[in-house]
């Protein structure tokens, strides 16, 4: 049952939730399960699984201890102590979807637009982040603010291993009118030119495809906050895209310094089963950054 549920939904419900705790506190779960097991093939299970499950059954017996609990911010539970993995996304569907989502592009945008951005990309890229320019210079602002996304690309310049500066990509419009036109901002958008690290989309287009297409490309962080939720992003399914954008998306959020960078989790949010045989099962709390998100916690010593 539970790698079914695994297999198919990232996490779950509270209804789902509450029908998972009856099981595991139900006279059925207190027998299942080995004893004893090859701690090695339970090791080599995880590892080609990519991590966050073994495969090899249940493990151990006798009744389950159930709370709800949460995870601390490297990924421990505040019940048991057992420490959650980041598991591994395969780089050939990264790469698959990567080319399937330039075909995307390239039939719902002006299909020489898309190739000529894939051109520079490959001339001026990769990039260790890539910023929706849009969204972050409207972030908690009445009018668009350059300063405010200079203040994000330096953040980012600052975490880069490379010290390169990000690839921001914002509309045509954005750039050549309204607040570009301030000496300062036209000074930072030159900045960024000379370092091959801004893309202006064409008229017409829609800049959602030319982000998130240089973020995968470059298997880097995207920097929006941004749900990706309507028509475009439902074209690319929900078997991939949620995983990346977990391991890939840095929001943006309000401090008493301006806005900070919210790093992606350095752990999965999805359903695991340690090598000890313990259970977590994230619950659905939806995109607020301030709720934090309870875990299901299933454990027998």
């Amino acid at each position: 049952m539970m790698h079914r549920l695994r297999a198919t939904v990232r996490q779950v419900s509270e209804e789902t939730a509450s029908t998972i705790e009856d099981w595991f506190r139900s006279k059925r779960a207190v027998e299942v399960g080995a004893e004893k097991w090859d701690v090695r093939n339970v090791k080599k299970g995880v590892l080609e699984g990519g991590g966050g499950w073994h495969g090899q059954g249940w493990l151990g017996k006798g009744t389950w201890t159930v709370v709800r609990t949460r995870m601390d911010e490297t990924g421990v539970c505040q019940s048991c102590g057992e420490k959650l993995v980041c598991i591994d996304i395969d780089p050939e569907e990264t790469e698959n979807f990567a080319k399937s989502l330039a075909k995307l592009a390239c039939e719902k945008e002006a299909r020489t637009n898309f190739a000529k951005f894939q051109e520079w990309l490959q001339r001026n890229g990769p990039f260790d982040a890539v910023v929706d320019g849009a969204n972050l210079g409207l972030a908690n602002q009445h009018t668009f603010s350059f300063p405010q996304i200079m203040r994000i690309v330096n953040q980012l310049r600052q975490i880069s291993p490379t010290k390169k500066f990000p690839l921001v990509v914002l509309h045509q419009s954005r750039v050549s009118g309204g607040p570009a036109q301030h000496p300062n901002n036209k000074k930072l958008l030159e900045t960024w030119k000379r370092a091959g690290a801004l893309y202006s989309t064409p008229q017409g287009s829609n800049d959602d495809w030319y982000w998130l297409y240089a973020a995968v490309s470059s298997k880097c962080l995207l920097v929006t906050n941004d749900e990706m939720r309507d028509h475009l992003f439902n074209l690319l399914g929900n078997s991939f895209f949620p995983r990346w954008k977990e391991k890939h998306q840095v929001r943006i959020k309000p401090s008493g310094n301006g806005l900070i960078l919210h790093m992606p989790p350095p752990y999965s949010l999805v359903i695991q089963e340690s090598e000890r045989g313990s259970w977590h099962i994230p619950t659905v709390t939806g995109d607020d950054l301030e709720t934090p998100r309870q875990w299901v916690c299933a454990t027998r010593m």
